[in-house]
């Protein structure tokens, strides 16, 4: 981060998406009654989004993210296809994702995401292939995080936010075989989609990995949310 100019830029973004309440282009309505569920979730998820203007302002890696519905006749909630690029939306595909809502929240007022990996995440990146195969997902074609790395919404109406509970989500490092304590939190509003990842070492604290800056991702909604497409 270079200074206070591009921290209050970032505010000022960050406070006009939160408090609007309907996309730019008209398609998008989440008024404050809009309530915690997972298709509330999902229709705010939906579009492309991008933080070009924020990897111009602080220099950091430019991100592209595409979420599209998916469909599933065995899988329950509501679920969304997930797929980023680094170097805008033509850059090559670093991560793909399934995640799926519950429906409504649980007893605690959460309401839980799980996260699912691809067992053939190029047939997804197609564009040409993805309708299909985003028609009828199956748990077959996947592979599911632990259940301590699923994310707990919370919020309604303007915004919402999803966090792992701190220090349930763990894995072993590929490269130096050691544990990571891994946290994530996302927040979601009609023109805006911020996410934040780090994961430190269990045994000594030692941060692994971290928001470029401390400042989590800024992506800006690019797309109608109701597109699909490459």
């Amino acid at each position: 981060m270079r200074g206070g100019a591009v921290r209050t830029a970032l505010a000022a973004l960050a406070v006009s998406a939160c408090s609007s309440a309907v996309y730019a282009g008209g398609a998008l309505a989440a008024g404050p009654d809009a309530g915690l569920t997972g298709e509330a979730l999902a229709r705010l998820m939906t579009g492309r989004f991008d933080n070009e203007a924020q990897a111009a302002a602080d220099g950091r890696t430019r991100l592209h993210v595409i979420h599209e519905r998916a469909a599933s006749d065995t899988m329950q909630g509501v679920l969304i296809y997930a797929q980023l690029h680094t170097g805008g939306p033509d850059g090559p595909v670093y991560r793909q994702r399934i995640y799926q809502f519950a429906a409504a929240p649980d007893a605690d007022g959460r309401l839980p995401m799980a996260v699912w990996t691809l067992h053939a995440p190029e047939a997804f990146a197609d564009p040409g292939e993805r309708p299909a195969r985003l028609a009828g997902v199956t748990p077959g074609a996947l592979e599911r995080f632990d259940p301590g790395c699923d994310f707990y919404w919370t919020g309604g109406g303007a915004l919402y936010r999803g966090a792992i509970a701190d220090g349930d989500c763990r894995m072993d490092s590929r490269r130096t075989g050691r544990t990571l304590v891994i946290t994530a939190e996302f927040t979601i509003s009609a023109e805006l989609f911020t996410h934040g990842e780090a994961g430190r070492y269990q045994d000594d604290g030692e941060y692994a990995f971290a928001p470029e800056g401390g400042v989590a991702n800024h992506y800006v909604r690019a797309s109608d949310p109701g597109e699909q497409g490459p």
